[in-house]
């Protein structure tokens, strides 16, 4: 399974999840002509912290899992065959706080990120780690895509607690998200999608196509709208749509 480290989106590795064993992926093993990491077969990222790795990411069974340096492995959610979400029990959820001394100080420059069990609250796992270098890459940051990004793009950490809050969303709510499968195609209203088939549009852009056009953030959101007409917003918001199929 192909993971990236997370801060730089790039320097993959090959995870055998069976026995924790890793290589680097050479450039030449990856498909012609692919520039973008969008368009790997990666199934998650990973950190490296004191000299160990940490590791999140989709299993085959579509378990979202946080695996730590010495192969212990937290189940988080598992996504249905119709995108939608719903979280392994024992739930588990996730804070980042301050780090601390023993004896109370503030540790300057760290965080603690604990995993607990949100019926009993016991703390399954816990880490200290350097958050300022993170802070540092993303304040340094000055690219064009910088407008676009916030901590969660450099630290691994912030990342895995966003992630969770969403599926927890998710699972509560029953939304269901746009997602891609390895080959490209997507699960839309029923209907699998190639990815040669996939079509977008934003709100207010002219429709290009007439159809049933699907919310990307809630899949069971529909419209149905004639090419050349405005798209829809969705609750008054701007979103993307995705076409799903003909009237």
């Amino acid at each position: 399974m192909w993971l990236y480290l997370h801060h730089t989106a790039a320097d993959l590795i090959d995870l055998d999840p069976t026995t924790g064993r890793w290589r680097p992926v050479d450039d030449a093993e990856k498909p012609p002509g692919v520039s973008v990491l969008a368009d790997l077969p990666v199934k998650g990222g990973y950190t490296i912290e004191n000299d160990k790795r940490y590791y999140s990411y989709w299993t085959s069974d579509e378990k979202f899992v946080f695996r730590t340096d010495d192969g212990a492995v937290f189940e988080i959610c598992q996504k249905r065959g119709d995108g939608s979400v719903v979280m392994v029990p024992p739930v588990l959820r996730s804070e980042i706080a301050p780090s601390r001394y023993g004896d109370g100080r503030l540790r300057q420059g760290f965080s603690q990120f604990r995993l607990m069990d949100a019926a009993t609250g016991q703390v399954v796992f816990e880490l200290d780690y350097n958050v300022e270098r993170y802070q540092r890459l993303y304040q340094a940051d000055f690219t064009a895509a910088a407008a676009e990004q916030d901590l969660s793009d450099w630290d691994f950490f912030v990342a895995l607690q966003g992630a969770i809050e969403i599926f927890e969303e998710r699972a509560a709510s029953g939304r269901v998200a746009f997602s891609v499968q390895d080959d490209g195609s997507a699960q839309i209203q029923g209907h699998r999608m190639r990815r040669d088939e996939l079509l977008f549009a934003d709100t207010g852009q002219t429709c290009p196509r007439s159809g049933v056009w699907a919310c990307l953030t809630d899949l069971r959101v529909s419209v149905a709208v004639t090419q050349g007409e405005p798209m829809p917003s969705n609750g008054g918001r701007p979103v993307q749509w995705v076409w799903s199929r003909t009237d």
